[in-house]
């Protein structure tokens, strides 16, 4: 799905590049994860993934502020429906950068009992004016077993990459 949207953004972006400043303070972005559970969880739970975000960021110069959605597939921590877990970074730096951020578990009407914390540290290329290219690295601490029906506690690494446009 990710991919048949990402040459649409692409020429969008290109087309209203002239349009679009280029030193703007906000910006949207649509990503991938592929994450991997630290921990050896046996047969029954699927251990590896990709899952998708959709960002906002305000870029305050140095410090970014950075709220995103990320939608797990239905399998992910032993569950038998998308999990959904909405996120918001701070995040220190510009082309390269660290941050610190907060997020929680949603799935089936319900919220997990408690938030996860995560780091992150990446960089940004600089692509054709207002669109920057985001690849990061992420380790995020949780207990997954708050909405799944194992009892799952394992932190996780992602690999994320996140074309992200200037508005």
């Amino acid at each position: 799905m990710f991919n048949r949207f990402l040459p649409f953004l692409f020429i969008g972006a290109v087309c209203f590049s002239k349009v679009l400043p280029a030193d703007s303070t906000h910006s949207l972005g649509l990503g991938a994860h592929y994450w991997r559970v630290v921990d050896d969880l046996g047969s029954d739970f699927d251990d590896s993934g990709v899952s998708y975000l959709a960002a906002y960021r305000y870029s305050g110069g140095l410090v970014s502020i950075q709220p995103e959605v990320e939608v797990f597939p239905k399998e992910f921590g032993g569950g038998t429906a998308e999990f959904y877990s909405p996120q918001i970074l701070a995040i220190l730096g510009d082309w390269i950068y660290a941050g610190v951020g907060v997020g929680i578990l949603y799935s089936d009407g319900d919220f997990a009992e408690d938030p996860f914390f995560m780091f992150r540290a990446g960089f940004n290329i600089i692509g054709i004016g207002p669109i920057t290219l985001d690849i990061n690295a992420n380790y995020i601490f949780t207990d997954w077993g708050d909405l799944s029906s194992s009892d799952i506690d394992s932190d996780t690494i992602t690999l994320g990459a996140m074309v992200r446009v200037k508005l």
